[in-house]
């Protein structure tokens, strides 16, 4: 288990992610006030999910308001493996990065 990295909202992958969001945002013109508008949310509140940890429903949601594939958010990640992403597991993400931290999260699931 000391292969999966649990994500902190100052994580890599959330720094990138929150970048791709705001630059795919500027790309189309809008500010992130009418991005939270799309959304039928307050500014603050997309603020607070964009700076802290998002579910993958509330980046679900940013897409669909940015009229992107959600892939589109974590292109900039600075992936270069084959398998990278983020699972959600009982209120905690782990990054994925390799198929043995895949297999060690299954592990933890099986054993939970």
């Amino acid at each position: 288990m000391q292969n999966i990295k649990q994500m902190k909202s100052n994580d890599k992958m959330q720094e990138a992610i929150r970048n791709s969001i705001k630059k795919i945002a500027r790309e189309k013109g809008l500010t992130m006030a009418e991005v939270a508008d799309r959304m039928g949310i307050k500014g603050p509140t997309l603020s607070q999910n964009i700076n802290g940890n998002p579910t993958v429903e509330m980046l679900a949601r940013i897409a669909a308001a940015l009229q992107v594939d959600i892939r589109l958010l974590f292109e900039s990640s600075g992936a270069e493996s084959e398998l990278y992403g983020m699972v959600q597991y009982k209120d905690r993400s782990y990054k994925i990065d390799s198929l043995k931290s895949l297999e060690q999260l299954l592990s933890v699931i099986k054993n939970a």
